[in-house]
């Protein structure tokens, strides 16, 4: 019995046999569906690349450059990679902290397309079968890069870089000097930078494909430094300027008025100009700023009457330097004057201070015979009779009416003399002079006189000059007209005692104001 198998353990036996004919059938399936995969497969790949290889196309997955060509022809991915790159594109430029973009074209780069895809085209061929196959799965499945052909234009790329350098470079900064708030700032110089366009040039013919595959290209830049790194004598300079208020004088010569001002600090402050040169910053007083400021006390001057920044700015400057007062003089513009019943040129001449060859000149063509009611008459400025630098602290006033002569300085008259004016055939003009010339002795021939201690002071037609001097004498040495001072009786001069002409000829120097009122 031992040996004898029972039912259970025969149908145990057939359950086991079955178990292992299923498993090895199931295997034996798997197995061939396997293999069923890999012929699939294999002729699949052989198909593709056949396929690819008898239609000339360039093999799925190549690529140049970021742009997929896979499946085109060598003109197709001509075009496409033309379109991508030469059309499209960009280049990186930076310096390390700033950035800017251009075209491929802008540097001297273009991209090869025919040679770049005919490098495409070639991928998996000429490689052998099994070779080309392999160089196709690995393309299908992980891609497969072409480097980009590029081409460089050294000329064109010199060329695109130096317009580049303008928008690159960063001109130094020279120390320079600051007002803020009326109070002097020191400005430090920082350093510039600049393109070194031959080292960019370089670095981008060393690898022209790469940048162009890239879009990146690092430029080249060297610092620059400022011409002025510092500003101590500027600083020195402006709180110098701005050490004290500056006394300010606005005086009329023509009507002797005075007009005075203390000018603050802050107020200096706001005048003044930084200029930076090669030799460092400079401080100077601004005409413009200047000029909007004497506007405003301009307004109080009345109507036709102005202050000249451009003449007061050195003025001014000066007087800030120095810390001293400072006058400027006010400026006239030209009036006119409307005819009235029973004037005569000579008339309107004497009324409104101008000797009459001066009417004439400035109202060219006029008929001073037959003058209309009504007529306007230019009148040039009253500046033109004062043609030299005006000594605001002295003034010469004359009487016609009281034959009387009055100097003087500071305020404080210092001489006062009886004098002579013209007779009533040669009058003497009316008006306000200066000062214009001194002569030991002047000789004129006209009437054969000499004049002692000569100072000429209007030309009372053009090249004849009237002035003030002593009694004059024949050139036979006869002294005329000692007699009769207090009278009228030159051709048109003021005739003073002999001291008292020498006295005045060394008082007044030239420039001195000479009003002479009827």
């Amino acid at each position: 019995m031992n040996g004898a198998s029972t039912p259970h353990t025969r149908r145990r036996r057939r359950a086991h046999l079955l178990d292992r004919y299923a498993l090895r059938a199931m295997i034996f399936g798997v197995a061939l569906g396997l293999a069923a995969f890999v012929i699939l497969t294999v002729f699949s790949v052989l198909g593709i690349y056949a396929y690819v290889q008898a239609l000339d196309l360039i093999l799925p997955g190549v690529g140049a450059g970021g742009v997929g060509l896979g499946g085109m022809t060598v003109e197709e991915a001509a075009r496409k990679l033309e379109t991508a790159w030469n059309s499209e594109n960009v280049i990186t430029l930076t310096d390390g902290q700033r950035t800017w973009t251009a075209s491929p074209a802008e540097l001297g780069l273009t991209l090869d397309a025919s040679a770049t895809a005919q490098r495409a085209y070639e991928a998996g061929r000429g490689e052998g079968l099994i070779n080309g196959i392999v160089t196709l799965i690995e393309s299908a499945v992980g891609g497969y890069a072409v480097a980009p052909t590029a081409a460089l234009d050294p000329a064109a790329a010199r060329n695109g870089l130096t317009r580049w350098a303008a928008a690159i470079n960063i001109p130094p900064q020279d120390a320079t000097i600051r007002i803020e708030g009326g109070q002097v700032v020191a400005v430090p110089g920082a350093n510039g930078l600049s393109l070194d366009i031959d080292s960019t040039l370089a670095l981008l013919a060393s690898d022209p494909s790469g940048v162009l595959a890239q879009g990146y290209l690092p430029l080249a830049v060297v610092p620059i430094a400022p011409r002025v790194g510092e500003a101590d004598d500027a600083l020195a300079e402006a709180r110098q300027l701005l050490a004290a208020p500056l006394d300010l004088t606005i005086y009329d010569p023509i009507s002797d008025e005075r007009w005075q001002w203390t000018v603050t600090p802050e107020q200096i402050a706001a005048w003044l100009a930084i200029q930076t040169t090669n030799s460092g910053p400079q401080v100077s007083v601004d005409e413009e700023k200047l000029s909007a400021y004497l506007s405003g006390l301009s307004n109080g001057l009345g109507s036709g009457r102005y202050v000249d920044a451009g003449q007061s700015a050195e003025l001014v400057q000066q007087a800030l330097r120095s810390h001293t007062p400072v006058t400027l003089i006010v400026r006239h513009t030209p009036t006119s004057y409307t005819v009235q019943p029973g004037d005569t040129l000579i008339r309107i001449a004497w009324q409104v201070g101008m000797p009459y060859w001066k009417l004439i000149e400035a109202n060219p063509g006029i008929d001073e015979n037959a003058l209309v009611v009504g007529q306007t008459i230019n009148v040039p400025s009253k500046d033109e009779l004062l043609p030299l630098p005006v000594i605001p602290n002295k003034r010469i006033v004359i009487s016609i009416s009281e034959q009387h002569l009055w100097a003087y300085q500071d305020g404080q008259l210092v001489y006062d003399f009886v004098i002579s004016t013209g007779i009533d055939r040669s009058p003497t003009q009316p008006g306000v002079f200066q000062i214009q010339s001194h002569e030991l002795n002047a000789y004129a021939s006209a009437w054969d006189l000499w004049m002692p201690h000569f100072m000429g002071i209007y030309e009372a037609w053009p090249g004849f000059m009237n002035g003030l001097h002593g009694l004059p004498t024949l050139s036979n040495g006869v002294r005329l007209w000692a007699d009769i001072l207090g009278r009228p009786a030159s051709y048109g001069c003021i005739i003073l005692d002999l001291d008292d002409a020498e006295a005045l000829y060394n008082w007044a120097e030239e420039g001195v104001v000479v009003e002479i009122r009827e």
